[in-house]
């Protein structure tokens, strides 16, 4: 029940739409064709910073604190990313996999090449690959973001 008023919030007149704390980064860094992720974060500045720096998202909304929870929603490339900041929330084990629910998020991109180049300029963490395509295997890799959570990027 609590985390419907996160998504009520987002709806809210209220909630701000200007881009305050984030440099606006030269261009996007991925083009998925319509994709979304939210993740729990422990340090909501720094995360929306990495976002906006590493993949080139623009902040479009940011949700003043209610009770515990403070939320920033980023956009760009055909990607929405919802960073949520809540006060009680616990950190996941140090090894990902060790941990329950989701482990990783991937995304379907137009411009893999072009993206791989983007965030190597950009200095962003790989994690594993990149891995050619092979037989029914895509191209892909996963990086890793400033709090360690994997994003697995696809060629289309």
């Amino acid at each position: 029940m609590k985390h419907i008023w996160v998504l009520l919030c987002l709806l809210s007149p209220t909630a701000s739409r200007a881009p305050a704390v984030t440099p606006r980064p030269s261009s996007p860094a991925l083009a998925a064709s319509g994709a979304f992720f939210a993740l729990s974060v422990a340090d909501l500045a720094a995360s929306t910073r990495w976002y906006a720096e590493k993949l080139g998202l623009q902040v479009v909304m940011q949700v003043p604190r209610q009770e515990k929870t403070v939320v920033t929603v980023l956009e760009g490339g055909g990607l929405i990313v919802e960073l949520i900041q809540h006060a009680e929330a616990q950190p996941a084990t140090a090894d990902r996999v060790l941990t329950h629910g989701v482990f990783k998020v991937g995304l379907m991109l137009d411009n893999y090449e072009q993206a791989l180049g983007l965030l190597r300029a950009r200095q962003v963490a790989i994690a594993y690959g990149p891995f050619p395509a092979q037989g029914r295997q895509r191209a892909n890799v996963i990086i890793r973001d400033n709090a360690g959570n994997l994003i697995q990027l696809f060629a289309k």
